[in-house]
């Protein structure tokens, strides 16, 4: 998340009729942030993200906080942990858990996970403290619990292979069993292997 680079940067990103830009101040190194040639920031920034989907990250210090296209603050400076906005969510965080911010600047989660990945196919991972991973849904709702040693390998909502005990099996995203976890192994192409065999399962 570091922008590098000499003492006067210019990184300019073009999109819907917008110029995006971001300059290094030549003496103090602070970043200011110009919109189609016109500044709408002061020379005050340490960090400044991409902007995508009209969103950014910022820091202005140690903490990181989001603003529009326009410059505008959108949250407090809070997060320690902040990411690029990709299809609607960001991974934010504190120094502790993580969580997912949509782009109504909403989080989305108990701030109570280790790590999260970005939402896939409506179901955002999550992984405990002790290690385990479920999953929620992009609602905020707990749909697999976090009981699983590896991050279930998401197919679709009705086949997601799961590793339980050492073996492996397949749930919903409902947690609901769709093969028992009894197969030393399950490719994402639907063979599982179990007592020296490759069974078809999907």
């Amino acid at each position: 998340m570091k922008i590098v680079g000499f003492l006067f940067i210019i990184i300019s990103i073009t999109g819907n009729a917008q110029s995006w830009e971001v300059k290094n101040h030549p003496n103090n190194g602070k970043m200011a942030i110009f919109n189609n040639s016109k500044q709408i920031s002061s020379y005050r920034f340490s960090e400044v993200g991409e902007l995508s989907q009209g969103k950014a990250f910022v820091a202005e210090g140690d903490l990181y906080g989001y603003i529009n296209e326009n410059g505008r603050l959108e949250t407090s400076y809070q997060f320690v942990i902040a990411t690029n906005f990709k299809d609607g969510y960001a991974i934010v965080g504190d120094s502790i858990n993580q969580n997912i911010l949509n782009t109504a600047m909403k989080l989305l989660l108990p701030s109570q996970f280790a790590r999260v990945k970005l939402p896939y196919n409506g179901l955002i991972l999550v992984q405990s403290h002790e290690g385990l991973w479920g999953a929620y849904d992009t609602s905020g709702s707990e749909l697999i619990p976090p009981m699983y040693a590896l991050p279930p390998r998401i197919l679709n909502k009705n086949k997601i292979i799961v590793r339980l005990n050492d073996e492996y099996g397949v749930v919903n995203a409902h947690n609901e069993s769709i093969f028992n976890a009894s197969y030393q192994y399950i490719s994402p192409t639907g063979y599982g292997y179990k007592s020296g065999k490759y069974l078809r399962l999907f």
